[in-house]
């Protein structure tokens, strides 16, 4: 069995970056000393930016090489315990930025990395503003025992990338979130996380942010649910941490009963495995 935790942060709307890494170490500290991997929310370090299209907000972004991501890695190898950690990154001089997900071994060492395919656009959600879409598509990462699959909030409501990792072998595929609540959303996320784990006989764990902001509150409901689609425990709206048994074991199992990958017509889909 590897233990896996979905840590349900608050990350305080007037706190800087230093603040709450500062605090997200202590968490994990706390919370994830005696767990294999743990996944932060997205924008677990910084408000959420993208609410407005804002020039000084770049100022955010940092590299894998920043004292942020330095902590954070110490952090990992202190307690030794891999991590995801969702950063706004600053990818390349030509000024390309990512919303970024980092894969760090238990030995505090960045083993990979993934970049939102989809950055989301709506009135008051401004991610094509700050991101480029996603270019490494959609990797899977040898971590803390497992094979781990990761997508960025948005990301989730495109069945093909979970599909493409399952395909690669992931064990599980972890959903940083930064979602905020109105009527049923929770329940709506749920579901969607739940269908992906059964359509992918994979386990799959959400992780969403906690508190308000901007008059806004995210519902939390950070959860993790088996191959099955079973759920093995969900979170309220408050910050909290999920711990959760995870066995390849049981993957295997499942697919050699359900055979849904297996049966796939990879002759009618050419274009997956471009992910």
């Amino acid at each position: 069995m590897v233990r896996v935790a979905t840590v349900q942060f608050e990350a305080g709307p007037d706190a800087t970056p230093e603040a709450n890494v500062a605090r997200a170490s202590e968490v994990l500290r706390a919370n994830v000393a005696d767990v294999d991997l743990a996944c932060l929310p997205e924008y677990f370090a910084t408000p959420y930016f993208p609410k407005e299209q804002d020039p000084e907000s770049f100022d955010f972004a940092v590299t894998e090489e920043s004292p942020l991501v330095e902590t954070l890695c110490e952090v990992a190898a202190e307690i030794e315990t891999a991590l995801i950690l969702p950063i706004f990154e600053k990818g390349h001089p030509g000024g390309r930025y990512y919303n970024t997900a980092l894969v760090v071994s238990k030995a505090g060492e960045i083993v990979g990395k993934y970049r939102k395919l989809h950055p989301f656009q709506r009135p008051g959600y401004n991610e094509t503003y700050y991101f480029s879409p996603g270019d490494l598509g959609a990797p899977v990462f040898e971590v803390a025992g497992l094979s781990v699959g990761v997508m960025i909030c948005y990301d989730r409501h495109f069945p093909e990338i979970a599909r493409v990792q399952a395909l690669r072998g992931a064990d599980i595929v972890f959903v940083p979130t930064c979602s905020f609540g109105e009527e049923n959303r929770d329940a709506v996320w749920s579901a969607e996380l739940r269908a992906m784990a059964v359509s992918n006989s994979v386990y799959v764990a959400g992780v969403n942010r906690a508190g308000t902001e901007g008059g806004s509150t995210h519902f939390g409901a950070s959860m993790v649910a088996d191959p099955t689609g079973e759920e093995l425990g969900r979170l309220g709206p408050e910050p909290d941490t999920l711990v959760a048994e995870v066995d390849p074991s049981h993957v295997s199992q499942v697919r050699r009963t359900t055979k849904h990958l297996n049966d796939i017509r990879a002759e009618l889909l050419p274009d997956l495995d471009r992910l």
